[in-house]
């Protein structure tokens, strides 16, 4: 599979989404926004859409960070950053906060993190 991830900053602190406890796809777990790529969909134009789709944020300018493999998936890592809060969650969260980097949450999955140290 291939997956765009968009890790979005204010103040200094990260963006989380919590998954629904009735998610099938790793329910109760926090992420950044995160989903997969429709067939033959640049990764840039993917991470856009996804935003809008699980925040209701329009960013047109995030930034690229890497693309690598985990696990037998490709991830395409972007980031961005906003002044506002108004975000909107759609069917697949049902909480988002602000986390300093210095203290995420325990069940953020641990290649995540390594990911936001090289930012």
């Amino acid at each position: 599979m291939k997956y765009c991830v968009h890790f979005i900053f204010k103040d200094e602190q990260i963006l989380l989404l919590k998954r629904k406890d009735s998610n099938p796809f790793y329910p109760s777990i926090w992420t950044p926004i995160i989903g997969k790529l429709k067939k033959e969909e640049d990764p840039f134009k993917a991470v856009v859409r996804e935003t809008i789709e699980e925040t209701q944020l329009k960013i047109d300018n995030p930034k690229f960070i890497k693309q690598c493999e985990f696990d037998n998936d490709q991830y395409w890592f972007f980031h961005s950053s906003i002044v506002t809060d108004d975000i909107i969650l759609n069917h697949e969260n049902d909480q988002f906060d602000f986390f300093e980097k210095t203290e995420l949450p325990q069940n953020l999955w641990s290649f995540f993190k390594s990911v936001l140290d090289e930012i």
